[in-house]
């Protein structure tokens, strides 16, 4: 799956008729919805719209292509998921709405951008998402697994994942397993009004250049 990567790609436009959707269970009002909605929309932001991919992109010799945008977000955007669940994992929790939100909120982007890029043959837009989609739930699972255990076991993850399967410079695989672990640190000490309701996350960077 090779879609060239446009820096011309339009801005995705957030359609906000979807904040009129709101969980009713666990007697939740309309407003803690619609709050973790936007929250959804500011978190994924924090990816796209901040994230350095241009230091991912030359750090580990990654093609500029849509395909490789998509393992850099798709990084971040687990990371995000796994703070979400901190919240409420159960089904109507928080928790697991914000993660909805935040999957569907990336789904939404990815396909906007694709939709660019393939404005001469859209019939194939489908498929490729489809694809993406099932790429993604098992980066999940590995990730998730990889996480839970050691570094090693991190680090086979996104070796296989994030990687392809084709480093073989062990100290760049050394470095994106300590950028992992920071950023989910740092997300760990959010709190939950600076995580999921009033989001104030900040990546770091990929090289700790010091001060």
């Amino acid at each position: 799956l090779r879609w060239p990567y446009r820096r011309t790609w339009m801005r995705w436009s957030r359609r906000m008729g979807f904040l009129k959707r709101f969980i009713t269970k666990m007697g939740w009002i309309d407003n803690s919805a619609v709050r973790l909605r936007v929250s959804s929309c500011l978190l994924y932001e924090s990816v796209a719209d901040c994230i350095n991919y241009d230091e991912f992109f030359t750090q580990f010799d990654m093609p500029d292509t849509f395909n490789t945008w998509f393992l850099i977000t798709e990084l971040h955007v687990w990371m995000l998921l796994v703070r979400s669940m901190a919240e409420g994992s159960e089904k109507g929790a928080a928790g697991r709405y914000l993660r909805n939100s935040i999957v569907e909120t990336m789904w939404n982007d990815v396909t906007t951008r694709a939709k660019q890029l393939t404005m001469d043959n859209p019939s194939v837009v489908r498929p490729q998402i489809q694809q993406l989609s099932e790429q993604f739930q098992a980066a999940l699972i590995s990730y998730d697994e990889g996480i839970s255990f050691d570094d090693k076991a991190l680090a086979a993850a996104l070796w296989r994942r994030f990687l392809s399967g084709r480093c073989e410079d062990y100290q760049k695989l050394e470095m994106l397993v300590e950028y992992v672990r920071k950023q989910t640190t740092m997300l760990d000490q959010l709190s939950r009004y600076d995580f999921a309701i009033k989001p104030k996350v900040k990546w770091g960077p990929l090289v700790d250049r010091g001060p």
